[in-house]
């Protein structure tokens, strides 16, 4: 593995467990909603590139990062918005919807025609984000967390100029 995959992993454990655990996050990020344990999250970060999951941050002027977008792309599957968490002290600052938008360049730029991503029906902000970036909703999965949340499948076309 080269070192600046290492130090990129190193960087990247703290803030995704600080993003994914905080207790406004969880519920929409966790199945379980049991937190995040170090080791499952760095086991995460050595399997990203193999399994397809790339990893997007946004970036203050000090390159310390405000929030993570994680992806995964499969050419039989698709794209997919897999995980967008924002340090809850930066949100409100339209750093998800930055991360959104560059999913779907990512995504246009790679050949994908449409990404999708499931959010979980009380997750509003993501909801609103999502609908508001032109998103719309395909399928329902029921009882998908554990204390019986549904979740919504969205997806958004993406016009393909050749």
């Amino acid at each position: 593995m080269p070192e600046s995959e290492a130090e990129e992993k190193l960087a990247l454990l703290p803030v995704l467990l600080k993003i994914w655990n905080a207790p406004e996050n969880l519920k929409y990020l966790s199945y379980t909603l049991i937190p995040f344990a170090s080791e499952l999250v760095q086991v995460w970060l050595e399997n990203h590139k193999r399994l397809g999951g790339r990893y997007f941050c946004a970036l203050d002027e000090q390159d310390s990062i405000l929030g993570i977008m994680i992806v995964k792309e499969d050419p039989l599957e698709g794209f997919e918005i897999y995980g967008l968490g924002v340090l809850p002290e930066h949100k409100g600052r339209g750093i998800g919807r930055m991360l959104v938008e560059q999913a779907a360049i990512v995504a246009e730029s790679h050949g994908f025609r449409d990404i999708k991503a499931l959010v979980f029906v009380d997750n509003t902000a993501m909801l609103c984000l999502l609908l508001t970036s032109g998103y719309m909703p395909v399928s329902m999965e029921h009882h998908k967390r554990s204390d019986g949340a549904d979740a919504i499948w969205l997806k958004k076309s993406i016009c393909i100029i050749s």
